[in-house]
């Protein structure tokens, strides 16, 4: 008797769905998908419980008469092709098929329809795959789509869905992208009963820029307006002056669909090369036209994925537009200061683009190794240039610091309590502190030391139901982007534990009305959007400790003494004397070490005493 069996149809289904629809960001990208390939110019989205329990969209679009809502939950089955040699020239952004019978096998779905001449509509519904009857339905013209219970009947799936607010900022992230790419629809998001994202229609990409990300990042647009034959890019980017920790910010869309490309990445990273700081990304806008016979987009199921037939026209083209727009700043000509042999060329670039397909990941991550011996070597340095300096000339300032060093004053408050003798240290370069010990001597990280003290106390001040709170004489105003305000304020009671007390103030607007006594001269707008970096990645789990954790490690951190920031004798003292209260202070909440230990017999083989 064989082993290898047909596997039921119903399985077939299920396991197709779970290629194309992950969490209920997914869905709502199909049903978009589907909304604006039918020439929606309104497009409105209801949720409940961060799409979990419901997910409406409803459209304005042509929509289906009740031959096609027959049809419409059958595998395969779409308006969109009509033979294979349309796969090769796709300009919509749904095609498969697929979408409608995954959603269907997955979840409790009901379709509500109307055409143009329609005098009435159309209603059918799915539960787990299997199809109802078409009934006469009142509808305005166009598409409502009701997707219930996601994952009902496959709970393994459903366990493995995130929080509300995690799924929610995945939603708004995707009805962003949306937006961005088609400035000319309006959207509007409802979550549990309450609107969370309001896109009206703009004149075009500039004034949805405005209205998602405001002035702040509008008013720095710089335009992007390439026409070549195989290629059309238009957007904008911004100078390096304005960038992110991750690409997050990188909107790039082909022919209308959003899409994420190794090739187009390397362009714009090149084109910023030598101009951003390390580990940060610049904020890209851009849309490309391109001949839909040159690109194939049907590489994964999410469609985000794509080849180009011509990888190295593709990335010069764009490479030369963003630099071509970055030298026209009014900081261009410290661009062109540069070296002419760290700047790339044309030709420089397309070989590059050449090594990343061959394997430039792998050099990348090569090139970010820093072993311990070369920190070592790097600090050795440093102490050899402080004690090369004459003893009476003040120790400079770190250059790449943004904040000045501040000199304790007689009113000053000192940083830390000081009630202890002095012993043998000294700090170099406002940043570190040199430390003697039996065995030879520690060069501590100041910033970093301090913010694994402040790290371990706040949390004993919580467990301890300890943490006292100081109110703002006037409440710190923030404005965020539409998703970081649905992020946060779904963070509120996590913030009111850690002594954060924040109201919604307007649209897209916080007011933050208290903060800890433990933490001085908060930041507040850089505390905010440390913690949306923090927070805004799949790894950070829904539990309410894991996320009280980075909140918490992102306060310490913006409420430690800073680099380049000078500290009295006393201070440095009452400092080092903190660490021996907590009993891990090697490395800060975020994996940095506190200190470098150079034994007595390291230093002699320096000097060749040994």
């Amino acid at each position: 008797m064989s082993r290898i069996k047909v596997l039921p149809e119903t399985v077939v289904t299920k396991i197709a769905a779970g290629e194309v629809i992950e969490r209920p960001a997914s869905v709502l990208k199909e049903l978009v998908e589907n909304a604006i390939d039918a020439g929606a110019t309104q497009i409105e989205i209801q949720l409940e419980e961060g799409g979990k329990k419901l997910i409406k969209v409803s459209d304005n679009g042509v929509g289906m008469d009740a031959d096609d809502l027959k049809i419409a939950f059958l595998s395969h089955a779409t308006s969109k092709l009509r033979s294979d040699d349309d796969l090769f020239s796709i300009d919509t952004l749904g095609f498969r098929g697929e979408a409608l019978p995954s959603i269907g096998s997955i979840s409790q779905t009901r379709i509500i329809s109307r055409t143009k001449d329609a005098l009435v509509g159309s209603e059918i519904q799915i539960e787990g795959g299997q199809l109802g009857k078409i009934k006469e339905k009142g509808a305005p013209e166009g598409t409502q789509i009701d997707v219930q219970n996601l994952f009902y009947n496959t709970p393994v799936r459903r366990k493995f869905l995130k929080s509300t607010q995690t799924e929610m900022a995945h939603i708004s992230e995707m009805v962003t992208r949306f937006a961005l790419s088609y400035p000319n629809i309006h959207f509007t998001t409802l979550h549990n009963g309450k609107n969370v994202l309001i896109f009206p229609t703009a004149k075009n990409l500039k004034e949805r820029i405005n209205t998602i990300y405001g002035k702040e990042i509008s008013e720095n647009l710089l335009e992007i307006n390439l026409k070549e034959p195989d290629i059309s890019v238009y957007g904008y980017i911004l100078p390096p002056t304005h960038n992110r920790p991750n690409t997050k910010m990188q909107f790039i869309f082909l022919n209308g669909r959003y899409i994420r490309d190794n090739i187009i990445f390397h362009a714009i990273n090149a084109a910023y090369r030598n101009l951003l700081m390390s580990r940060r990304s610049p904020i890209i806008f851009l849309n490309l036209q391109i001949d839909s016979r040159e690109v194939d987009v049907n590489v994964h199921p999410t469609k985000i994925e794509v080849r180009f037939k011509n990888t190295g026209l593709i990335h010069d083209q764009l490479y030369a537009a963003i630099r071509s727009a970055l030298m026209k700043t009014e900081s261009h000509t410290s661009f062109q200061a540069m070296s002419q042999d760290n700047r790339p060329n044309a030709e420089s670039s397309t070989v590059a683009a050449n090594t990343f397909v061959g394997g430039v990941e792998a050099q990348l991550r090569k090139d970010k190794e820093v072993s311990s011996d070369d920190r070592k070597e790097s600090v050795m340095k440093s102490m050899s240039d402080f004690f090369s300096t004459s003893p009476d000339k003040e120790t400079p300032y770190r250059k790449d610091e943004h904040k000045q060093a501040v000199l304790p004053s007689a009113e000053d408050k000192p940083l830390f309590k000081q009630e202890s003798k002095l012993t043998s240290h000294i700090q170099i370069h406002n940043s570190y502190i040199i430390e003697e010990t039996a065995e030879g001597l520690n060069i501590i990280d100041q910033h970093a030391l301090h913010e694994v003290v402040l790290y371990h106390e706040i949390w004993e001040h919580i467990k301890s139901s300890r943490l006292a709170v100081q109110k703002l004489l006037i409440p710190a105003l923030i404005e965020l982007t539409p998703r970081d305000f649905v992020t946060i304020m779904s963070l509120k009671e996590k913030f009111a534990t850690l002594g954060l007390e924040i109201e919604e103030f307007g649209k897209s607007t916080i007011a933050i009305r208290t903060h800890p006594q433990i933490l001085k001269n908060l930041d507040f707008h850089s505390l905010i959007q440390c913690v949306l970096e923090e927070i805004d990645s799949d790894d950070v789990k829904s539990e309410t400790d894991n996320i009280l954790i980075k909140i918490v490690q992102v306060m310490a951190c913006k409420g430690a003494v800073k680099a380049g920031q000078r500290l009295a004798p006393q201070e440095i003292q009452s400092l080092l004397e903190q660490r021996k209260d907590n009993i891990v202070t090697s490395f800060c909440p975020h994996g940095r070490p506190t200190a470098l230990e150079f034994k007595i017999s390291e230093l002699e083989k320096q000097f060749k005493r040994i």
